[in-house]
């Protein structure tokens, strides 16, 4: 646990992929083009699980290390996605 916590850039990318995909699902017919649906039915279970885990691992980190930003900005962009994701 404390290996992932200390990869902040490794969460901060995985943040920012969670939401551009999730941006994308809900902005683009991903089923117009068949690779899209493919590809967006292929990871949809890694990031909702991911939508999930990447706000307790944020926490977690913000707890850890408080003298740090970039949990806190993590744990921002998770909380805009899954404002995205449940409330759009």
């Amino acid at each position: 646990m404390e290996k992932v916590i200390a990869n902040k850039k490794l969460i901060l990318a995985l943040s920012i992929v969670i939401l551009i995909y999730w941006l994308l699902c809900k902005t683009i017919d991903v089923y117009k083009f068949t690779i899209l649906g493919v590809l967006s039915e292929i990871l949809w279970l890694p990031m909702i699980s991911m939508l999930f885990l990447l706000p307790i691992l944020n926490t977690y980190a913000i707890f850890k290390n408080k003298n740090s930003l970039i949990p806190y900005f993590n744990l921002a962009i998770n909380l805009i996605t899954i404002f995205i994701v449940f409330l759009m």
